[in-house]
């Protein structure tokens, strides 16, 4: 490992805390020197670094894609494996690859930015560079594994939630299945993908996709966007380390037991499309009804305008009712 990757190890362990240049020296082995030109590296590689006399340097947190800053706040699945990348066509793409490459654990495919993201029915998904979360998680199927996808799907929602509260004290809502909701405007959504094994047949493995707007610049948004799309912070230094941090956390210790639905409490609770009237996209056909309630593997109940009752497992949401006003896709 370069002497400047050491260092920024190091300091992301500890961020945002002050070490003198002889303190840096003795942790790491090296001279005051190496250490001062070493930390020009990391600043040039676009890292912020602070030096003050009297007191060192200290590393900021920022919107940099850091790994060994959200390695090292990984609490649950400490082990994981984590590869960031500048600039990917999707992440969803990437970790798919990935699979291909007969992986055996959970692994992470973050970028900064997307040229080619895309969501539900194959809609393009805005991803601007250094304003966003894009990030997929690659999950290997133990031999017989049997998937929940409407719990899955939700309990990622919740994760997410989860997160941005613990992060930025800010509750989203939930619109069923994978959208989530603040201010009334959609912030992010998840995308779970099967890959199946051409010989058996059978599925062999799930990548997970979460999109996230933290900043948006409203003057470069695509115009169908500005009236749809919203951020989850209002200020630049978004905390995005933090939050991918958070994020993993909290799917990981959801994905342990996410079977039991365990989670659909609090998604029902923050859900933005229950007891309202909504339409819904089922294979190309339009159902026009009441959002009864969330079945115990994440499907929805609907009456109907005639007064049946239909569990959808599958499907979209494209127009929603709201007392405050009305949400279309």
């Amino acid at each position: 490992m370069p002497t400047w990757q050491r260092l920024l190890v190091f300091l992301s362990s500890y961020p945002e805390e002050w070490f003198s240049g002889t303190k840096l020296a003795s942790k790491l082995s090296l001279t005051r020197s190496a250490v001062w030109k070493n930390m020009k590296v990391i600043a040039d590689k676009g890292y912020t670094v602070e030096s003050h006399h009297g007191l060192g340097y200290r590393l900021i947190m920022d919107d940099q894609l850091n790994e060994s800053l959200i390695q090292n706040m990984l609490t649950v699945n400490k082990n994981l494996t984590i590869n960031v990348f500048d600039q990917v066509s999707s992440t969803n793409t990437i970790a798919k690859q990935l699979l291909t490459t007969d992986l055996k654990e959970a692994t992470v495919v973050i970028a900064n930015q997307q040229t080619a993201g895309y969501g539900r029915q194959n809609r393009s998904f805005y991803s601007p560079a250094k304003s966003g979360i894009y990030m997929s998680i690659a999950l290997p199927l133990i031999d017989k594994e049997k998937i929940a996808a409407g719990l899955l799907t939700t309990g990622t929602a919740v994760a997410v939630g989860l997160a941005i509260k613990k992060v930025f004290h800010r509750q989203v809502k939930y619109k069923w299945v994978n959208d989530i909701i603040l201010d009334n405007r959609k912030c992010g959504g998840i995308l779970t993908e099967a890959v199946t094994d051409l010989e058996s047949g059978r599925i062999a493995s799930i990548v997970v996709g979460i999109g996230l707007n933290l900043t948006l610049d409203q003057s470069k948004m695509p115009s169908e966007l500005i009236n749809k799309a919203g951020p989850i912070a209002k200020r630049s230094k978004s905390k995005r380390n933090i939050l991918i941090a958070e994020i993993l956390n909290q799917f990981f210790l959801m994905y342990k037991s996410y079977r039991t639905g365990a989670f659909l409490k609090d998604y029902r609770k923050h859900s933005l499309v229950l007891d309202k009237t909504v339409t819904v996209v089922v294979n190309r056909k339009q159902l026009v009804g009441h959002a009864e309630r969330i079945n115990s593997q994440g499907g929805l109940i609907l009456k109907t305008t005639d007064g049946q009752l239909l569990t959808i497992t599958s499907g979209e949401i494209t127009k929603l009712n709201l007392l405050e006003g009305n949400y279309h896709e």
